[in-house]
């Protein structure tokens, strides 16, 4: 396990919201109404692009469970003595993005959407399998940990709203982005769950 010096990446992080000769432009993405699974994602992404714990409370069921890369279980991320579990609860979750969220120097997630699908119109339930996201932590300006090259599942449950409205919310998130140091290797970076256990 070794940290990653990725400022190189931050920066092109960092250049994606730059506009023109005046300088940063901030990107604040509109946030959506999560009546598809595919838009509970966009905001789970938009929520740790903006920190916003609330708006992450919000597209998480109650019995939501995080499950880690079956490489992981058992380990510790860099610098840790944390030992990884096979899963968190919501609450174990939501704390440690909460720390995250307080104490990361900067966080990027993307989850491409286009591969999520759509779950028939009667459908209550809903899985989408080998979504490859990219996650980027800096602890500090010049030092962070970089997922990417792997694939995550997410499962979604229909709810209904107390107006009647039908919307989605995640109830799990399978983390498989271990697999893409196999496909990768000396690529460096860590995986999804590591990154998130060095903030439990």
């Amino acid at each position: 396990m070794k940290k990653v010096i990725i400022a190189s990446v931050a920066v092109a992080v960092l250049t994606l919201a730059c506009g023109g000769e005046e300088g940063v432009t901030p990107r604040v993405p509109d946030r959506v109404e999560p009546t598809t699974p595919a838009y509970v994602l966009k905001n789970v992404e938009i929520a740790f692009n903006e920190r916003d714990i609330n708006l992450l409370k919000a597209m998480l069921s109650e019995s939501f469970v995080f499950y880690f890369d079956p490489r992981d279980v058992g380990r510790s991320p860099p610098g840790s003595e944390y030992v990884i579990p096979e899963s968190w609860s919501y609450t174990e979750f939501w704390q440690a993005l909460n720390n995250m969220f307080d104490k990361a120097y900067s966080i990027n997630l993307a989850i491409p959407t286009g591969r999520v699908g759509t779950p028939g119109e009667n459908e209550t339930t809903y899985k989408a399998n080998n979504i490859n996201i990219s996650f980027l932590v800096m602890i500090d300006s010049l030092n962070g940990f970089i997922a990417e090259g792997g694939y995550c599942n997410f499962e979604f449950e229909r709810y209904e709203s107390a107006g009647g409205k039908k919307y989605w919310r995640l109830t799990g998130w399978w983390d498989r982005t271990s697999q893409g140091h196999d496909e990768n290797p000396g690529a460096g970076g860590e995986s999804l769950g590591k990154i998130l256990a060095l903030f439990n």
